[in-house]
C-alpha cells in the first residue's frame, strides 16, 4: 500500500511539474512596435565592453516608470 502511495504522489507531482501554463506573457514587454525599434536602435551600437556607466551616459533614460516627454 505504501509503495502505491508513493507512486501516486510522484505522479501527481510530475503531473503538476509538467501542465501546460495557463497564461502567456507577450514575446516583447514594450507593445508599440515603433518604441521596440526606438530601444532596438539605440542599443545597437553598444558593443561587449561598453560599461554600464558609459551606456547610462550614452543612452536616454527609458522604461517602465519613466514619464514620457
Amino acid at each position: 500500500m505504501t509503495y502505491f502511495a508513493l507512486l501516486l504522489l510522484v505522479a501527481a507531482v510530475a503531473a503538476w511539474l509538467l501542465r501546460p501554463p495557463t497564461h502567456r506573457q507577450s514575446e516583447n514587454p514594450i507593445e508599440d512596435p515603433d518604441e521596440l525599434e526606438e530601444a532596438e536602435d539605440e542599443v545597437r551600437d553598444l558593443d561587449a565592453f561598453t560599461t554600464p556607466e558609459e551606456a547610462q551616459e550614452d543612452l536616454p533614460d527609458w522604461g517602465p516608470g519613466t514619464p514620457k516627454s
